[in-house]
């Protein structure tokens, strides 16, 4: 059953990425010629499927026209060229394309595989080609370095001829396999046989390589067992368009294109705070304020019908140390204002929040505030810490300045700068401006041993707080003391406190603020600073914020965010959990389980990744194949086809008809004896083929 259910799970990976396209060129028969010509033969490999839904639901010739002109637009990695480079080269691909693979007279070339693959890919970096060899059909290798994240570091992609005067196939090795390469009828579908043929005539490299795709994978010439990894990896190329990493850059170029004015880049127009707190689970999250040094009177918008209001789209692109992608979200801040309230915004310095759900380790935000009101765009990266808090004794959170409304009950900790259960208002975190003569409240989190760890916390916490002048000076610094109650802690063990600080004293100038807790009975002490200004109350500019609303996807969108950022900083058992915990808080949402399918399936935890067949959510909620075949070749695996069929019979009544899924099915029923079961799912399939 292995070959069998691995060839059919395969295809049915591929065929989902074509899916779409081909249900979209359904609906372009009723454009005009040039625009049907241009999305079914010039950009169907390039452009993604909410852009080509999109296109065909514009009603003029003007949208279509400026959609086009954008398409190219924003794909240009050279904005401020005369030319695009990129449109370019695609169109020097489909041309070399046209000319060199299919039938030169119908200009069809676009329409071969290897058309198809150097249309997406380019030009690969070697070819080796085996004429019609020994028992062995002509065959092409193109090995590839690859131009994008998306893709393995290096692959290699195989072409073979079928018939003399075919165009070139290409080859998968699960759904296709070494017995499509061979001409001998002696080993007529048998893959064993027929790689054994493949290495005789063309060599053990070439052997290798029709196993796996992939150069330096483990493979074994002493019996055919291909894994999943080659058909993902064409799969991945074939829906590249629609690829995470393709659409967040494409995203990250519509924004650009949208500015209408100059984009501010760099530290001179705004800056970062961040802090993070803990929640009563042990969860992260980082909360960041995005401060305009200066006032900005064009981001109050006036209606005609003289409203005033702000109106602002917050993106935030969250990368590892590394430059590796995680997630991006998009926050949407606006807003109406009182004619008072907009005379007030219009003088003070705007400052945008936004929290990120995320696990311990070092992060670059990327942030993209758009005034919508006027156009204009400014872009921020930094570098962020959420810590990570040792299972035993005391640490601190980062001090949060906060102003009024502070302390409003927030039960879920849903919005920016929460912690347990209350929100405050920001006013700076690493950094905090104050007119000269105010005082200073900050809060933050005690972080200590949970409730139910075997060694009890101490029952006070002796807090220290220091601030002074950060220049030489003989002034003694102000000290302030306070004890806290460690029993008020929660489950977690976090404990939140804050002080007012008397700085009504202090001169202009710049000063630091120092937090130390010490355990009662302990030496040890935990720290935590913050950079305060004071400025003349002449010169102080205030500040107003905002902030997008909750999201309605709750904790499961939180945990699978905190299960990205797991996974891109390479803590598989910390991404796992995460999204385990996705998959409980919303058993209907089904994102968690596809990605917790395939990082069981990358680490070949065969075992967990076939225990997700038993999960409640399978019988009541379609899922998406990819996912099912991922589960049903574990089982497979494990030699499992009872669990396979269980979980395909609940699922087909979820699904539309699908011939691979009764195909695989049908399998499973054989394998485990119900032959009638067997024969009736494949007519069913067998029908909807007709």
């Amino acid at each position: 059953m292995n070959s069998k259910f691995a060839r059919v799970a395969c295809g049915v990976l591929i065929l989902l990425c074509f899916v779409s396209s081909l249900h979209a060129t359904d609906h372009s028969k009723a454009l005009e010629p040039r625009y049907r010509h241009w999305l079914n033969e010039e950009v169907n490999y390039i452009i993604a499927s909410d852009e080509r839904k999109h296109f065909l639901s514009l009603t003029s010739d003007a949208e279509r026209d400026s959609f086009i002109e954008s398409f190219w637009k924003i794909r240009n990695p050279d904005p401020g060229s005369s030319s695009n480079s990129y449109k370019d080269e695609h169109y020097r691909r489909l041309t070399y394309a046209n000319e060199h693979f299919g039938s030169v007279a119908a200009h069809d070339g676009w329409r071969t595989d290897q058309g198809r693959i150097y249309i997406v890919l380019g030009p690969p970096k070697e070819i080796e080609v085996y004429p019609a060899a020994h028992n062995v059909r002509p065959i092409e290798i193109w090995f590839y370095q690859s131009p994008t994240p998306a893709l393995p570091a290096y692959f290699n992609v195989v072409f073979f001829q079928r018939s003399v005067g075919e165009p070139y196939s290409l080859y998968s090795p699960t759904a296709d396999g070494p017995a499509h390469l061979v001409t001998t009828l002696e080993a007529l579908n048998d893959d064993k046989k027929s790689l054994a043929i493949v290495e005789k005539s063309l060599g053990e490299a070439v052997a290798k390589t029709v196993v796996s795709l992939i150069p330096g994978d483990s493979v074994s010439l002493d019996d055919y067992r291909p894994s999943m990894t080659s058909d993902m990896l064409l799969s991945n190329i074939a829906s590249l368009p629609d690829n995470p990493i393709t659409k967040e850059r494409i995203e990250a170029n519509r924004v650009r294109e949208r500015v209408t004015m100059s984009v501010f880049t760099g530290g001179d127009d705004s800056t970062v705070n961040y802090d993070s707190f803990r929640d009563d689970r042990g969860r992260m999250t980082l909360s960041y304020l995005l401060s305009k040094q200066f006032a900005d009177p064009h981001l109050v918008g006036t209606r005609k019908d003289g409203s005033t209001y702000y109106d602002l789209t917050l993106r935030t692109n969250v990368l590892t140390a590394g430059g590796k992608p995680v997630y991006a979200q998009e926050d949407l801040l606006t807003g109406n204002l009182t004619p008072a309230q907009a005379e007030v915004a219009r003088k003070k310095r705007f400052c945008a929040e936004a929290r990120l759900p995320l696990v311990p380790g070092n992060y670059i935000v990327v942030t993209t505030l758009t005034n919508r009101v006027d156009g204009t765009a400014s872009r921020q990266r930094s570098s962020v810490t959420v810590p990570a808090i040792k299972s035993q004794g005391i640490a601190l959170s980062g001090l949060l300045a906060y102003t009024t409304p502070a302390a409003v009950p927030d039960p879920k900790d849903e919005l920016p700068f929460s912690g347990s259960h209350f929100r405050f208002t920001p006013r700076g975190a690493q950094n905090v401006y104050i007119s000269q003569g105010e005082r200073l409240p900050v809060v933050f989190q005690l972080w200590l041993n949970p409730k139910s760890a075997e060694t009890p916390a101490p029952q006070k916490i002796h807090l220290h707080y220091v601030f002074g002048s950060v220049a030489v000076s003989h002034d003694e610094a102000t000290q302030e003391n306070e004890d806290v109650d460690a029993e008020n802690r929660d489950d977690a063990g976090n404990l939140l406190t804050g002080h007012t600080l008397d700085t009504s004293s202090l001169p202009p100038g710049a000063y630091q603020v120092v937090v130390g807790a010490t355990p009662e009975g302990e030496q040890r002490t935990a720290y935590a600073t913050l950079n305060l200004h004071v400025a003349p109350a002449a010169d102080y500019v205030g500040t107003w914020t905002a902030y997008g609303s909750a999201d309605p996807g709750g904790e499961a969108l939180d945990d699978l965010k905190r299960g990205l950022s797991a996974e891109a900083q390479g803590a598989d058992a910390d991404a796992e959990a995460a999204y385990g915990r996705a998959l409980a808080e919303s058993p209907g949402y089904m994102r968690p389980l596809d990605n917790l399918a395939a990082l069981l399936a990358r680490e070949g935890a065969t075992d967990r990744l076939a225990a997700l067949s038993k999960l409640p959510i399978l019988e009541k909620t379609a899922a998406s194949p990819g996912t099912l075949l991922l589960i049903a070749q574990a089982l497979d695996k494990n030699g499992n086809p009872k669990a396979i069929v269980k979980m395909l019979e609940a699922q087909i009544a979820l699904q539309p008809p699908s011939v691979d899924l009764y195909t695989v099915l049908a399998d499973a029923c054989q394998a485990t004896g119900n032959k009638n079961r067997a024969d009736e799912l494949r007519n069913l399939a067998a029908n909807l083929k007709k």
